[in-house]
């Protein structure tokens, strides 16, 4: 079974390039740009992994992280960040659903293998 990968990014760029390496990996997909289309989108996801950016325009993703802890508490959640804060690892205590934090720019090999390595699942490996 393709394990799903919810990506929240607001750049539009940087979200059609991670949404295609993990494509490419053997990942389903859906990209969204809002934190509300986040949300929006959890509810049709059962399982599988987040990744949030942690600023979207003005505002923080954090609210995503809480209803996602609170809606699909089995569903980690990755952020990645160009930001400076959190530097010490407070994110981790904001929500119980925080794996690991990624700062940009983000490789796309080290996307995808901490996709891989979240999930418990390699897609890549599975298609060889």
């Amino acid at each position: 079974m393709t394990a799903k990968v919810l990506l929240l990014e607001d750049d539009s760029g940087v979200r059609f390039t991670f949404k295609m390496a993990l494509q490419d990996a053997g990942y389903d997909v859906t990209a969204v740009a809002s934190c509300a289309e986040a949300i929006a989108a959890l509810s049709d996801i059962s399982s599988g992994i987040m990744i949030l950016d942690l600023k979207i325009g003005e505002e923080m993703s954090l609210p995503v992280a809480d209803y996602a802890a609170l809606m699909r508490p089995e569903i980690p959640v990755v952020y990645i960040t160009g930001s400076r804060l959190f530097t010490g690892g407070e994110l981790f205590g904001l929500s119980r659903n925080i794996r690991w934090v990624l700062h940009k720019p983000v490789n796309l090999a080290d996307l995808v293998s901490m996709v891989d390595y979240v999930t418990g699942q390699s897609v890549t490996a599975e298609a060889s």
